[in-house]
């Protein structure tokens, strides 16, 4: 008998730890968890850090191909993994403060959301889970750019 299923397991990740599952707004709340993880980690040197975001932006692209499988729904709300690694790529080599996380988390969104040029091909033209999360991680990229332009 399995305690818990593998289909949970992917979804409790794949929904940010649950965050997705919240009534309003599931891509903001996902983009939210990246936060506590940031300052978890934001010691790191930035290639170690660069090195964490980036096996984690593999796992979130198998975790979200899996959990669209489970739902039978490529990108459905529930699956905030992608706006998670998104603002943690956007977070690179900022300094830690909660100024610069509000600042990134509001371009994030903004970029997440407008999903300017290449981000509305990637969301259009991949498939599976690379196409759940390519178009958060070019969002991150849009943001890291401003962030690096204006503050670091």
């Amino acid at each position: 008998m399995e305690l818990v299923k593998k289909e949970d397991w992917v979804l409790f990740l794949a929904s940010g730890c649950g965050l997705g599952a919240l009534p309003r707004m599931p891509g903001t709340w996902g983009s939210l968890g990246a936060l506590p993880l940031w300052f978890l980690v934001s010691w790191l040197s930035n290639g170690w850090y660069l090195l964490l975001v980036l096996i984690l932006s593999w796992l979130a692209v198998q975790i979200a191909d899996a959990a669209g499988s489970v739902l039978r729904v490529t990108d459905s709300p529930v699956i905030v993994i992608d706006e998670i690694v998104g603002l943690l790529l956007a977070l690179t080599a900022v300094p830690s403060g909660f100024g610069n996380a509000l600042t990134a988390f509001l371009l994030f969104r903004f970029f997440d959301i407008v999903k300017p040029f290449p981000a509305n091909w990637c969301e259009n033209n991949l498939s599976g889970g690379l196409g759940v999360v390519a178009d958060d991680l070019v969002a991150g990229v849009m943001t890291w750019v401003v962030m690096h332009l204006l503050f670091v």
